[in-house]
């Protein structure tokens, strides 16, 4: 641990006004938990931190869902977790920094094999042992919205606040929109190159209120998942000390378009060349084989990537959002989306995931189609913008049940799985449980 002493060292060299650290474990869902320590105590943590093994299988709400089998049945067992590399860094609090941390076993030795990180690890490995090295960039949406909610109890969008009026507009790619914000945008990058985040920019998205943070292409692929964790945190942070909730939810607005999370991914072996390319610059096989890998299992990963009842309330015509499992050059209507690119940059956009996505769980679902691709051929891509491609189930029971009975297992992990459906069929009890106003209001007198 001798690395991670020096990164303490030089990191109180650098921001000696930060007084506390918190240590940021992320649960099923990906919500930062954990706990704030004097920044003196980092250099305990080289031994670990003990943390209990339920706190991966939380709901939405904070709670242990026992049905997981992680909480009172097992008698609310520890395990050690420790900190991960170059993730000290300060927040948005100039007092506050943090950390993330990962899970291992109760003797700390061992990576917990339900801790998606490591799953994710895992197959990283798989992909480097056989000279293939994925390269992934993520792109993440999100609203800026009014603190205040209105009448009933639903969001508003936010107060310009140059102009001082509510957002109604939609305005794609609006640059005097940006200049509007230019005070949290520029606090934001501020911060965000303080973190050593990998981004290209923001831009404005299209709806009222509505951004776009992209990241560069990257072979860390943990590193970009870890960095989704940070940026989101920083964003609420930033957006608080503006005045504004900012909320990642997949569709917070009904009539507006939806939060998205894409993933864009290449190949390379270990000089750099680009596994999706051959040396005449055209398609390479293994290109039409991950496409076709990537379509077979899209349904069946549903569930994963669209983690919540509101997650499926993106998928309507007309939305940009793909309801069908099909692919297409530069055509932004389709699952998978290969954009305008040359022989060294050729990769794929995955488009189905909503900002309120688990971006372990993403990578590993992109990656589980990488390595089954060596079960397909390139006859078995299907054409593009085909009229044959299978619709996506778009209802979270239905997605849960494909995913119950998929394939998946065998590349993520059978105990994941099953953990997984566990927490989310409960989420999904409890939601169905609730009676709503629209359902009193339509049936009070009806019924």
């Amino acid at each position: 641990m001798e690395s991670y002493l020096q990164e303490v060292k030089n990191f109180r060299q650098q921001w000696p006004e930060i007084e506390f650290v918190d240590l940021i474990f992320t649960d099923i869902n990906a919500t930062p938990r954990g706990k704030r320590i004097p920044v003196s105590g980092l250099d305990k943590l080289q031994k670990g931190v003990a943390l209990p093994l339920s706190t991966i299988s939380l709901d939405t709400k904070g709670n242990v869902v026992e049905s997981a089998g992680l909480g009172e049945d097992l008698g609310e067992p520890d395990n050690m977790c420790f900190p991960i590399a170059d993730t000290l860094m300060p927040t948005a609090n100039p007092h506050v920094g943090q950390l993330l941390l990962s899970m291992m076993d109760e003797t700390g030795v061992n990576p917990n094999s339900l801790f998606i990180r490591n799953i994710l690890s895992g197959m990283v490995d798989k992909l480097h042992a056989n000279n293939t090295y994925p390269c992934v960039a993520l792109e993440l949406e999100f609203y800026l919205i009014d603190k205040k909610r209105g009448k009933q109890g639903e969001l508003q969008t936010a107060i310009n606040p140059t102009k001082q009026t509510r957002e109604k507009d939609t305005e794609v790619y609006d640059l005097d929109g940006l200049d509007d914000y230019a005070d949290f945008l520029a606090d934001l990058n501020r911060i965000a190159q303080e973190q050593g985040l990998n981004t290209s920019g923001a831009l404005s998205e299209s709806a009222p209120g509505q951004f776009e943070i992209n990241f560069n292409h990257s072979q860390d692929v943990l590193r970009v998942c870890d960095e989704i964790i940070i940026a989101k945190r920083v964003i609420r942070q930033v957006a608080n000390q503006h005045g504004f909730d900012a909320t990642f939810m997949a569709k917070p607005f009904a009539e507006q378009a939806g939060n998205g999370m894409h993933i864009h991914i290449s190949l390379v072996d270990e000089d750099g060349n680009n596994l999706f390319s051959q040396a005449d610059g055209q398609e390479s096989p293994l290109f039409y084989q991950t496409i076709a890998a990537m379509l077979a299992q899209t349904s069946d990963s549903m569930a994963l990537i669209c983690p919540n009842v509101n997650s499926y309330r993106r998928f309507v015509p007309g939305a940009y959002v793909p309801t069908k499992a099909d692919w297409g050059e530069n055509h932004r209507g389709v699952a998978l989306r290969v954009p305008i690119s040359d022989s060294k940059n050729r990769r794929v956009e995955h488009r189905i995931a909503g900002a309120d996505v688990n971006p372990y769980i993403l990578a590993a679902v992109v990656l589980s189609a990488v390595l089954a691709s060596d079960t397909y051929n390139k006859e078995q891509c299907p054409a593009s913008l085909s009229d044959d491609a299978v619709d996506l189930p778009v209802r979270m029971s239905e997605a849960l049940d494909q995913l119950e009975h998929s394939e998946l297992a065998q590349y993520i992990s059978r105990e994941f799985i099953d953990l997984f459906l566990a927490c989310k069929r409960s989420e999904l009890a409890e939601f169905e449980r609730a009676i709503t106003p629209l359902e009193i209001d339509w049936m009070l007198h009806s019924a």
